[in-house]
């Protein structure tokens, strides 16, 4: 059974996000029955690194997107990545150190803020995308008045 899954909800309306953010539960669902099934440490670890690095990739791509079409809300958004990058950096480092291994409570946190981040936050680039695109629509009309 999955830790997450894929519904309608997560989907922003950006074709290259929303396929990002289905192979980021891929992912975090791959990562996750590794952890159940007690595969091996080495599967275990490249599972969470593939995880991990994929997100880190992610977050660059959505900036770029959010850069090139203008969203206002980047900086904040950056933030957020940021934020988590260097926690699960943080807690990546700690595994492979051996400080810490990956448990329930991790992937349920890495579960929470990916379906939280997509819902709150992603789906405002998702709106402003629809709203900028329909105002260069209406802007490109030619309304012709005769009186």
């Amino acid at each position: 059974m999955p830790i997450i899954e894929w519904k309608k909800q997560y989907l922003i309306g950006e074709q290259q996000i929303d396929l990002h953010h289905q192979y980021l539960f891929s992912l975090l669902n791959k990562t996750y029955d590794d952890f159940v099934n007690k595969e091996s440490a080495d599967r275990l670890s490249s599972t969470f690194d593939d995880l991990i690095d994929y997100a880190i990739y992610h977050f660059s791509t959505e900036e770029q997107l959010m850069e090139r079409c203008g969203f206002p809300g980047l900086a904040e958004h950056k933030k957020e990545h940021d934020l988590f990058t260097k926690k699960v950096v943080d807690i990546q480092k700690g595994y492979h150190d051996g400080e810490r291994g990956i448990s329930l409570e991790l992937l349920s946190f890495l579960q929470d803020w990916l379906s939280t981040h997509i819902l709150l936050s992603d789906v405002e680039i998702g709106r402003y995308l629809v709203s900028r695109n329909r105002r260069k629509s209406l802007g490109s009309r030619n309304i012709d008045i005769n009186v």
